[in-house]
Order: C-alpha cells, then sequence, then structure tokens
C-alpha cells in the first residue's frame, strides 16, 4: 500500500467513497452546509517531523490474529463499530457503507498482531458526525480499546498525532510495517467552506499495552 485519501462528507449532499491511490491523498466533499466543526488536534500535530513510529515492547507484546468488531476510547466519547473494507475494483479502498462505522483494511493485520493496523474513518456524514469525529480529541497517553471477534481486547496507548496535507500525505510513513503491534487511526481535517474539501488528514497512531 502506498497511499490513502480518506473523505469525509458534509452537509446535504454526500460523497460515495474514499479511494487509495499512490503517493498522496485527497480529501473531496460536497456540501450545502456546516455543522459544528469535529475537535481540533493539537498545533503541534501539525509540525511533527516524520519519525520512526514504534517504540520498544517485549517480545511478546503481540496477539493472535482475529479481526476487530469495535474501538472505543471513553475518554473522548469514542464508540464505533467496524466493518471490513478491502480494494475496489479500481484499486482503490472504499470507507464502510456505513459513516458510523470504522472500516479495518484487511491487507494490514488485526490490531493486537505484531505490525500495523490500519483503520478509517469519516469525520462527518449527510446526518453530522460520524465515526471518527472525535479523533482530533485525542491526545498521547489517552486509551483505546479495539474489541476483537474472540472476545479479546487489543488496547493502545496513543502516541503520534499528525495533520498532514493532502499533497504532502508521506504514504510510506503511514502506512509502512512496524516491528511492534501498531494501530493507525486516519480521518479527514482542515475542513474549507470555500472549496467545499478537506484540505488534510489527522493520523492517530497508537502502541499496543502489553496485558
Amino acid at each position: 500500500m502506498t497511499g490513502f485519501r480518506p473523505r469525509g462528507r458534509r452537509g446535504i449532499y454526500t460523497a460515495a467513497a474514499t479511494a487509495f491511490t499512490t503517493g498522496a491523498l485527497a480529501l473531496l466533499a460536497a456540501a450545502m452546509t456546516a455543522p459544528q466543526p469535529p475537535p481540533a488536534p493539537p498545533p503541534s500535530a501539525r509540525t511533527a517531523p516524520v519519525q520512526e513510529r514504534q517504540s520498544p515492547q517485549p517480545h511478546n507484546a503481540a496477539l493472535p490474529r482475529s479481526e476487530p468488531v469495535a474501538i472505543s476510547s471513553p475518554r473522548i466519547g469514542l464508540r464505533t463499530q467496524v466493518e471490513r473494507v478491502t480494494r475496489a475494483a479500481d484499486g482503490s479502498i472504499a470507507l464502510p457503507a456505513d459513516p458510523d462505522h470504522a472500516g479495518w483494511y484487511t491487507g494490514s493485520v488485526t490490531p493486537g498482531e505484531r505490525g500495523n493496523a490500519i483503520a478509517v474513518g469519516h469525520v462527518d456524514s449527510g446526518a453530522g458526525p460520524a465515526a471518527f469525529y472525535a479523533l482530533g480529541a485525542l491526545r498521547k497517553g489517552f486509551p483505546l480499546t479495539v474489541s476483537r471477534r474472540d472476545g479479546s481486547a487489543a488496547r493502545f496507548t496513543v502516541t503520534g498525532m499528525e495533520v498532514w496535507a493532502k499533497n504532502a500525505f508521506p504514504s510510506r510513513h503511514v502506512y509502512g510495517p512496524t516491528t511492534t503491534a501498531t494501530l493507525t487511526l486516519i480521518t479527514c481535517a482542515d475542513w474549507d467552506s470555500t472549496s467545499r474539501t478537506y484540505r488534510s488528514n489527522l493520523v492517530i497512531t497508537a502502541r499496543l499495552i502489553p496485558s
């Protein structure tokens, strides 16, 4: 995987899909009205340098494969079901059919496994706030829990928040493999009411907490 462009949806009219493209991401949205904006990420997220997103973990700090069913963080009021998302016929990746659900990309590891588990979601929809509306309120050290199909829970702590302009999205950095159990969440950011587009993406990274 080399690039991803999640797309939020505002107002009366909504966009249909999110594409996964090579080397860059673009966020497109059509809108007639604009609801209250989602929580803003910290200013430091907008100037974060590209760094390795791997922290030391015990060798056994990983879980066996099990698909995610929900993502939650009570501290910011986040609770969303998770759907499986795959690439479309044109090579893109579609967002979940339900904007109130997150989408786990099946081409990545499952959350809790060793490697980079990727989940995407809309920040809003024609009906209002969507699955990842609250992501901007996360801060380093905040907890994230992924409920898994086998009944287990993978517990993560937020380690990074980055906002990337669509024309400067570091695909290799965001989607590259990791040697530790990592969770990467992606949604839209920087709604431009003039152009009616999202100009950036918010990328949250989190590290598995050893049980």
